[in-house]
């Protein structure tokens, strides 16, 4: 077969437009018969291969059949990407007076995990004018359906960007984990730091009712003592008959301070704590103060990470301490003994909560293309899709749109399945 009929249509007074036309046609039907891999098929090992689609003067993809062609174009420049058919009979523009009046157009657009997207077309100039905005990730699969001179067109091809296939076992070797898109809360954090501190009205200073000699202390620092347990004996000087000091109240010896032998007549002998619930001190500056209040809810954690509490701020002080802090505090439990007077912690108070219709974990973004992505799955098919974020805290993000309802997305490791969509070749292309 000799391909000279094409050549004979060119001169040099054709338009450059005519010219490029005619070259990609050439290519297409030149393909058709040299052998090269075409979508969907494999080479002697086996290996897939997409032959370059066909591309028209106005750089979309160009569709054929018989003598009558369709160029499919995403134009983006300067508008938000919409989609534009042009058309050509025996390799020549359809003027724009019969794409006004003579071709009709429907294209449908299939995205992974999505309904279908119909576009219908109105005239404009030279060309059919999409009556939707072609969003982002402009993968998908595509049905262009045409009408024309009382013939009917159509193809279907794939068009796929930032989209990767692994199996079960390769997400779980990659440590990739999953998790459904959904409503949940955007909370506003204040981080503060803060201390452990004994509750002043759980600790108690025991004495004596009257002047005496110690004869008999009964109990040791780091002693847990039960209520009406004897802590200390005294001897009266006056009558010489001894006397005991009773507990008051379960708790811990903190404290003893006197010796056998010790003259005492006013002071304290023992100090009891009850440290089964602690004051967590928080540390908060002008700028923190104007945002607590009473019952905000607050996370506590020891500096290493080891453990945490939940509690609610019960009082924030009404002066300032050298100036520029105030207290905030609240009570946490205690029953294990982990929080320890004078230990240092920080703390996550919740000062806002705002319900979203959609959140997701700040984990699973990825930039790509100067975009921020996110990668859903559907099957085994992972493929990039870019959120419109609204309102954030330390952990979740608001998802506006570009993001389907109860979608199943990589929250960890999702730059594995980007590098791996990179190392594919996948890319931005109309």
């Amino acid at each position: 077969m000799t391909f000279s009929f094409y050549f004979n249509k060119f001169s040099f007074k054709k338009s450059i437009a005519t010219l490029i036309f005619s070259v990609a046609v050439f290519a297409v039907v030149l393909s058709s018969f040299t052998g090269v891999a075409g979508a969907g098929e494999h080479d002697d090992h086996g290996e897939a291969h997409t032959e370059e689609a066909a591309k028209g003067p106005h750089g979309g993809r160009l569709l054929s059949k018989d003598n009558f062609a369709v160029e499919v174009s995403i134009y983006e420049t300067g508008v938000e990407p919409e989609l534009r058919l042009y058309f050509y009979q025996d390799q020549q523009p359809i003027p724009a007076a019969d794409v006004k009046t003579k071709l009709q157009a429907s294209v449908t657009l299939n995205r992974l995990g999505e309904a279908a997207e119909t576009i219908n077309f109105t005239p404009e100039l030279d060309y059919l004018l999409g009556d939707q905005i072609i969003r982002e990730p402009h993968s998908f699969e595509v049905e262009v359906d045409v009408s024309y001179q009382g013939k009917s067109y159509d193809w279907h091809y794939d068009s796929f960007e930032g989209r990767t296939v692994l199996s079960e076992r390769s997400v779980a070797k990659a440590a990739i984990e999953l998790e459904q898109a959904g409503a949940g809360q955007i909370r506003t954090q204040l981080h503060l730091f803060g201390v452990v501190a004994a509750i002043p009205e759980q600790q108690y200073q025991v004495g004596a009712a009257y002047s005496g000699i110690v004869q008999n202390i009964a109990v040791k620092v780091g002693d847990q003592v039960k209520k009406g347990q004897i802590l200390a004996q005294l001897q009266n000087p006056a009558t010489l008959k001894n006397y005991s000091i009773i507990a008051p109240a379960a708790g811990e010896v903190t404290a003893t301070f006197v010796n056998v032998g010790s003259k005492v007549s006013e002071q304290s002998i023992v100090e009891i704590s009850d440290l089964s619930s602690v004051y967590v001190e928080m540390s908060a500056f002008p700028g923190d103060t104007e945002q607590l209040k009473i019952g905000d809810a607050f996370a506590v954690k020891d500096l290493h990470g080891h453990q945490s509490a939940q509690s609610s701020i019960n009082y924030i002080a009404p002066q300032m301490t050298g100036g520029h802090i105030a207290r905030a505090r609240g009570v946490i439990a205690n029953n294990d003994g982990h929080w320890r007077p004078g230990m240092h912690v920080k703390t996550d108070v919740t000062v806002a909560t705002v319900d979203a219709p959609m959140v997701i974990k700040k984990s699973a973004l990825q930039q790509w293309n100067d975009k921020t992505v996110i990668f859903i799955r559907v099957g085994d098919t992972f493929e990039i899709r870019m959120p419109e974020l609204g309102r954030a805290d330390d952990t979740q993000v608001e998802v506006l749109s570009g993001v389907p309802v109860g979608a199943i997305y990589a929250t960890s490791n999702s730059f594995i399945l980007k590098a791996d969509v990179m190392k594919s070749g996948a890319s931005h292309d109309h």
